[in-house]
């Protein structure tokens, strides 16, 4: 933002002067009561008196009325350029331009005898002070002379006045009577400001309320300070800007009176006694009505009141040479500390220091300028303040895209889709820092799997490897579980991680029990190529999960005793069959479709554990095993090995029961079983 304004420093500039209209509209200075008067030639004047322009006795009528009613000055913004052409004598005299010089001479002297309205005026302006208006012109020509004088202090170059080649001034006739001479011209396009100096050529002129002022208090010549931006009026300093003009702001501008009224004498002495009188048109029929920041279409002479009352109130809202530089040393500080503040900050708040943004700062521009008189720009610090925290905001939502952009490329591999958005809804769900938990885990490989790998092609091996993975992969999604691992042939999932999952333990033996009957028919299908089946270890237990890792190595994963514990039941199953369970909380979740097995010496572990695995068929008797299992636990061999024969004969194909008739054979006795 700073450097858009350093760089493009004209639409800033228009946005600044569009900000302080509204700003200036909105908030109108304080009633101060100034002895100003606006004598109006409105519409009820033309209707009364006739249309405009009017002769010029009846403006000397009117100055005269108001000089002798005791107006401090009289000024005016008319242009009486030329001779008044509804005038007897100028009439005379305009004729004889046209006849011999004889004649011309004769008519001008009896031209003498008849009604002046010219020389009617200047009596009016010679009965007291009054000021005349010129109007800067695009033609060269010669400057108007101050009539009071006028001095510039110092190097003027840096000011930038409103000028022109020429000037279009009064009847000198007139000019001479009046004791003031000021520019009544107003900027073009939208007037924003009044001006109290004017350049005419090269020469430096007052302004009309320059010079009412002037006469008002009796001042010497006005003295500009080019340097300090001072016009020194008296013993009065009134700051300016490099315009040399009076920003207006809304208030209070005197009384106004109807030119009809006064000339009616309906308009008491009191009224205009000791005030400073300015005479000009408000009918739109004169053509003197300007654009505005707080109305549409204002007459000038009004424009010039307003400027008259705040340049006696000194209310003169400016802007110093140094303020455009603490303006942009304060966005910048406005714009990084909203970065800084909007970064640590949640969206609904970052928004809410938006809206508090936008009321405080151009609540701020007013609080300073009434405190103050300067004219604060409320944009840059506001749009910079507005950068910084859409900026913070933007990179907060960036990062938070890049969040769950990493959250759903880290777990879709081992997640379900569900919990992967649902992660990516939520992330704050989602904690990785390294928390203790109670989770299940279903460890996987197949049989036979080195074997296969070695007299099996490296295609043929992939390509079935491929669709067993896929396979197991979308029966751990459907069941909600975590691929944490792919490692050869093993699979390692997780159940309770990375969300809470509180039947973690039916989740996991359901999965496991899914994955056995996927890989038998997947062995059925490949059993030309040696694809063994597939082998499970289910164990539930508390673990601590989190990352580990760092840089590009990162690892969402677990580590304890059911993480070992279920590698060591799936390693079992080389003795046992295809699925085995542990520890009673299992049991209980997984109900009476299981049996127990043995208690398994696991490698790595001092404590014996109680192991179970599915019944193998629905018609298996189940008191022949209860028989065994309970002989084998108290020591009566010839016991065992019969309830095993019967249960083998009724399910032949039953790893564990000829695991333990071969036991019995070697003479071992009891349910502890070594894990070599």
């Amino acid at each position: 933002m700073i450097a858009a304004r350093l760089a493009l420093p004209l639409p800033f500039s228009a946005l600044r002067e569009t900000a302080a209209d509204g700003l200036l509209s909105a908030f109108p200075r304080p009633h101060q009561p100034v002895p100003v008067l606006t004598v109006e030639i409105d519409r009820e004047s033309l209707a009364a008196l006739g249309p405009w322009p009017w002769p010029r006795n009846r403006l000397a009528a009117l100055v005269t009325a108001l000089h002798e009613a005791g107006a401090a000055v009289v000024a005016t913004d008319i242009l009486f350029a030329g001779p008044d052409r509804a005038s007897p004598a100028g009439q005379a005299r305009i004729f004889a331009e046209n006849l011999p010089p004889a004649e011309a001479a004769l008519l001008r002297a009896r031209a003498a005898d008849l009604p002046d309205h010219d020389q009617a005026l200047a009596d009016a302006l010679d009965l007291g002070p009054s000021v005349l208006g010129f109007l800067l012109a695009p033609e060269p020509g010669e400057a108007p002379t101050p009539q009071g004088g006028f001095a510039v202090v110092g190097d003027a170059k840096a000011l930038a006045p409103l000028s022109a080649p020429g000037a279009a001034t009064a009847l000198p006739l007139l000019v001479e009577a009046a004791l003031g001479h000021g520019a009544a011209s107003l900027e073009g396009g939208r007037v924003r400001a009044v001006p109290l100096v004017v350049r005419v050529d090269e020469e430096w002129l007052p302004g009309l309320v320059t010079e009412a002022l002037r006469l008002a208090t009796g001042a010497a010549s006005p003295v500009l300070i080019a340097g300090e931006r001072v016009l020194r009026l008296g013993g009065v300093n009134l700051p300016l800007d490099a315009a040399l003009s009076i920003r207006l702001q809304e208030g209070p501008a005197g009384a106004r009176v109807s030119a009809e009224a006064v000339l009616a004498g309906r308009v008491p002495r009191g009224a205009i006694e000791d005030q400073i009188v300015l005479l000009g048109g408000t009918a739109p029929e004169l053509g003197a009505l300007r654009e505005t920041a707080f109305a549409p279409l204002v007459p000038g002479i009004r424009l010039q009141a307003m400027a008259l009352a705040q340049a006696m109130t000194l209310w003169l809202p400016r802007r110093p040479d140094w303020l455009p530089t603490a303006e942009i040393a304060g966005a910048a500080a406005l714009g990084l500390g909203a970065a800084l503040a909007g970064a640590g900050l949640p969206p609904l708040a970052v928004a809410g220091l938006a809206a508090l943004a936008l009321v405080a700062l151009p609540l701020g521009a007013v609080a300073l300028l009434h405190g103050t008189l300067l004219l604060a720009d409320p944009v840059l610090p506001l749009a910079s303040t507005l950068a910084g925290l859409g900026a913070s905001f933007l990179a907060g939502f960036m990062a938070l895209r890049a969040s769950r952009a990493r959250l759903v490329a880290r777990f879709a591999q081992s997640l379900p889709p569900a919990l992967v958005a649902r992660i990516a809804k939520e992330p704050g769900l989602l904690r990785i820092g390294g928390e203790r938990r109670r989770m299940s885990f279903v460890f996987t490989d197949i049989a036979g799997f080195t074997a296969l790998a070695e007299r099996s092609g490296p295609q043929a091996l992939i390509t079935m490897l491929d669709a067993y993975v896929a396979g197991g992969a979308e029966i751990v999604a459907k069941h909600g579980g975590t691929l944490d691992k792919v490692v050869g042939d093993a699979l390692h999932i997780m159940f309770g991680a990375p969300l809470d999952q509180p039947d973690h333990a039916a989740r996991a033996i359901a999965c496991g029990q899914a994955l056995a009957a996927f890989g038998q028919d997947f062995a059925a299908r490949h059993a030309a190529a040696g694809f063994g089946i597939t082998r499970v270890g289910i164990a539930t237990g508390d673990v601590i999960v989190g990352d580990v890792g760092g840089g590009r190595v990162l690892d969402y994963t677990a580590h304890g005793d059911a993480v070992n514990l279920a590698a060591r039941l799936e390693a079992a199953n080389k003795i046992f069959g295809t699925v085995l369970l542990s520890d009673a909380e299992s049991v209980a979740a997984a109900g009476a479709a299981w049996r127990r097995l043995a208690r398994l010496e696991a490698r790595g572990r001092e404590a014996v554990v109680e192991v179970f695995t599915p019944w193998p068929d629905a018609e298996a008797p189940r008191d022949s095993w209860d028989a065994a299992l309970a002989a084998l636990e108290a020591g009566e061999a010839a016991t065992a090995r019969a309830a095993f024969t019967r249960f083998a004969e009724a399910v032949p194909a039953d790893a564990a029961t000829r695991f333990q008739l071969a036991r019995l054979e070697k003479g071992v006795v009891g349910l502890a079983v070594g894990q070599n």
